[in-house]
């Protein structure tokens, strides 16, 4: 150890470090020599470092026995909140925080510490999200921040909320703290669900349901790179340095700063990718040139067939204020939009399947009122079954 490193430390700085986070732990007689002459070398540090000793004292618990999760997020966010009350009036350096344990009996928290699956560093996000197990359980009831192979965040709210910050991951009512990091996490949003995700970069993305998220908890100097299977529409932070990529099964979507949305799902026969505004490129096949996007523009992709055509942009993001708005669609894709946004199984009559329709939903209707409406204006006819799913048949 050496003192002179510390000249410069705040009392927060202090609670990042290693070497005094020991000292109040296991109170060490070198190591109380070694802090007592630092102290003498540099007295200005006295203050700050019994500013520090307090805030370490008032906010970390001592347990008998494994903490739960719980009481671990109650004890980062009491010592969170005290540091951002300092911070307000000093303009200190985010703290990093780490997590120690003494005995298998004791143990002090100062943050999540994650064990992670070093065999994917390296890997190549397509290449690895591809080689995910496939989530078969679509109407689960909750949302899945996966940190890593034995890490999984459990999320109740119907429309979840995930920010990654320089020192932390916000996950509604879960504060994170990182101190290594995974190659990639995924964000698994099941139908009836909808989440919006803040990437390292500032980047923005609205998940639908039935979607899932692959990304690196930090983007590297040299490109950012997302894979999803599903729906988003992305705000993408601008950074001419580094482009953003948005992979899918079928296809690359390159941009620098723009706003678009990606329908991807692996189960759909359609893709496509529509343009609010900027510029993006999509790679869809290696022998033939990238398709440019300008805004209100649509690229769709089926079957092999690929066509770009104008459309009002903005009626493809209503989804993200629970509205729904389709014109000549046929009326199976407009149950499979529902079964997703709603979490709720919905059986259609195939002989109404290819029905075409136009119209504009208020997804914020529970079932019964939106399938009322649309049996007034179509020929069917709809019931609710004993296990809560829907029928809809054709009115002979």
């Amino acid at each position: 150890m050496q003192a002179d490193k510390y000249k410069n430390y705040g009392a927060t700085d202090f609670l990042k470090d290693k070497d005094f986070l020991r000292w109040q732990l296991l109170n060490g007689e070198e190591d109380t020599l070694f802090w007592n002459d630092t102290v003498k070398k540099y007295p200005d540090l006295k203050s700050e470092i019994e500013e520090a000793i307090t805030l370490y004292k008032d906010n970390i618990r001592f347990n008998d026995f494994s903490m739960s999760r719980p009481e671990i997020s109650e004890c980062i966010i009491s010592l969170q909140n005290h540091i951002r009350h300092k911070e307000k009036r000093r303009n200190s350096k985010r703290i990093v925080l780490g997590i120690f344990s003494v005995a298998a009996s004791v143990a002090i928290v100062l943050s999540l510490h994650f064990l992670f699956n070093k065999n994917n560093h390296g890997q190549d996000i397509s290449t690895f999200a591809r080689a995910l197990p496939p989530d078969n359980d679509l109407y689960s009831s909750d949302t899945k921040l996966i940190l890593s192979e034995n890490n999984t965040v459990i999320l109740n709210n119907t429309e979840s909320s995930i920010e990654y910050e320089a020192d932390a991951i916000k996950a509604d009512d879960n504060l994170i703290l990182k101190e290594e990091t995974s190659p990639y996490n995924q964000l698994i949003t099941p139908y009836g669900k909808r989440s919006v995700i803040t990437f390292s970069d500032g980047t923005k993305a609205w998940v639908n349901a039935g979607s899932r998220l692959v990304y690196p908890v930090e983007f590297n100097k040299g490109k950012r790179e997302i894979y999803v299977d599903g729906e988003i529409y992305i705000e993408v932070f601008e950074d001419k340095e580094r482009p953003f990529v948005v992979k899918t099964r079928m296809m690359d979507i390159n941009v620098l700063g723009t706003k678009f949305n990606v329908s991807a799902y692996e189960a759909d026969k359609t893709n496509s990718v529509v343009l609010l505004s900027g510029s993006v490129s999509i790679s869809y096949d290696a022998r033939k040139k990238d398709v440019i996007l300008k805004p209100d523009q649509m690229y769709s992709a089926l079957d092999g067939y690929h066509t770009v055509e104008n459309v009002d942009a903005g009626i493809h993001i209503l989804w993200t204020q629970g509205l729904y708005q389709f014109e000549s669609e046929e009326f199976a894709n407009i149950v499979t939009r529902l079964e997703r946004y709603y979490g709720i199984r919905i059986e259609c009559d195939i002989a109404i399947a290819e029905l075409k329709c136009s119209g504009k939903l208020d997804l914020k209707d529970d079932m019964n009122k939106l399938l009322e409406e649309l049996s007034q204006a179509l020929p069917i006819t709809y019931r609710q079954n004993a296990d809560g799913s829907y029928s809809i048949n054709a009115i002979c």
